[in-house]
């Protein structure tokens, strides 16, 4: 979700989020001379794009006897656990509508034979490549150097959003640099790893893997290349997230167990597919 365009849909909005997305004009480079013949005009079209709201929601049954006798402040951590699976529901969900509207690029400059093979520098400057010819946006405009020891400066990036898995992979490539290394932390958060060439790298246990996928047998990591404006995430306003408790006198004659759950309401839409890539690789041993 970080890197998405946050959206809210109107309380009493209705059901769907409409983007309209210009289409390009044909840049004017035939001069006009002096016949008095005027080019033909063109047409300015945008497209339509739909984003559905959907509902989602789970729950956690409580004995009255655990809430009443258990030590631990049960209802609080059994919250917290509540609000850690939406989050992370929220995460899943807009992964896998990414893998479904991605191209895809398998990476071919490694060397463990495979298809597709590790994921190396020249494959993320291809893709780096590939978003700059479609003229996407990039996130961030890059750190100047400073003079701090073991630092060094980062260039304007895209995000690259990778398993956890990968980070070996990334410790021993060659153009990498941790964040740690960074010319400053100013703008840093938790999940990022660190960057190469013109990506910074987040990292995730709810990364997409496909096991035993390659040609050899070997897990495929599907790692997102985004640039800016590239995707978007809408939220209902007034139902972001509900966090709802019914004591156990709701439950029936003997009033025995309680119920704790989480609701939210979500959606997402992809606003330029051109600027979205699917970095498939393995990982070398």
């Amino acid at each position: 979700i970080i890197p998405a365009e946050k959206y809210p849909m109107p309380r009493n909005g209705g059901t769907t989020m409409r983007f309209l997305r210009p289409v390009p004009l044909q840049p004017p480079v035939v001069q006009l001379g002096n016949t008095g013949i005027e080019p033909a005009s063109q047409v300015a079209t945008r497209e339509i794009l739909d984003a559905a709201m959907a509902f989602y929601g789970t729950s956690v049954i409580l004995n009255e006897q655990v809430v009443i006798q258990d030590q631990d402040p049960v209802l609080s951590w059994v919250t917290e656990r509540l609000g850690v699976a939406m989050r992370q529901a929220e995460d899943i969900i807009l992964r896998d509508f990414l893998l479904s509207a991605a191209s895809v690029y398998n990476c071919r400059g490694g060397v463990d034979g495979d298809n597709p093979t590790e994921i190396t520098a020249r494959d993320l400057s291809n893709v780096a490549a590939s978003l700059d010819t479609a003229n996407a946006f990039k996130f961030l405009s890059g750190k100047l150097g400073e003079d701090r020891f073991g630092s060094a400066p980062i260039r304007s990036a895209y995000f690259l959003l990778c398993s956890t898995e990968l980070q070996p992979s990334f410790d021993a490539m060659d153009k990498f640099t941790s964040s740690w290394n960074y010319p400053n932390q100013n703008d840093v958060i938790y999940s990022e790893y660190g960057a190469v060439l013109n990506f910074r790298v987040f990292t995730s246990s709810e990364s997409a893997v496909q096991r035993a996928a390659s040609m050899n047998g070997n897990d495929v990591f599907n790692n997102m290349a985004v640039a800016r404006e590239s995707y978007a995430h809408i939220d209902q306003d007034g139902y972001s997230s509900q966090l709802l408790y019914r004591p156990p006198i709701f439950s029936g004659p003997l009033a025995l167990n309680g119920t704790l759950g989480v609701k939210f309401a979500q959606s997402q839409a992809i606003l330029q597919e051109t600027w979205l890539r699917n970095v498939r690789c393995t990982q070398i041993a």
